[in-house]
C-alpha cells in the first residue's frame, strides 16, 4: 500500500461550497508531490471551524484510495 502526507486547512466556508458541488480537493504532500481526491474522504474530521490537520491518505497499487488516517 501507498501513502501520502499532506497538511489540510479547509475553513468552513470552504466546506459550504464543497456542499455546494466542489466535489475536489488540491493538495501539496509533504514531499512535494500534488494531488487530488475526494472531499468526501475527509467528512468525519469536520470540526466547527472546518477541517485542520496532517492526514495520512492510503491508496492501492491502482491509485484507489484505501484509507484516511489524521497523524497531527
Amino acid at each position: 500500500m501507498n501513502t501520502i502526507d499532506v497538511d489540510i486547512h479547509i475553513s468552513s466556508d470552504e466546506l459550504q461550497c464543497a456542499y455546494e458541488g466542489v466535489g475536489t480537493v488540491f493538495a501539496h504532500s509533504l514531499d512535494g508531490r500534488s494531488m487530488r481526491f475526494p472531499i468526501k474522504i475527509l467528512w468525519q474530521f469536520i470540526g466547527h471551524d472546518g477541517i485542520h490537520g496532517r492526514f495520512r491518505i492510503e491508496y492501492g497499487m491502482s491509485g484507489q484510495f484505501e484509507r484516511v488516517t489524521r497523524i497531527a
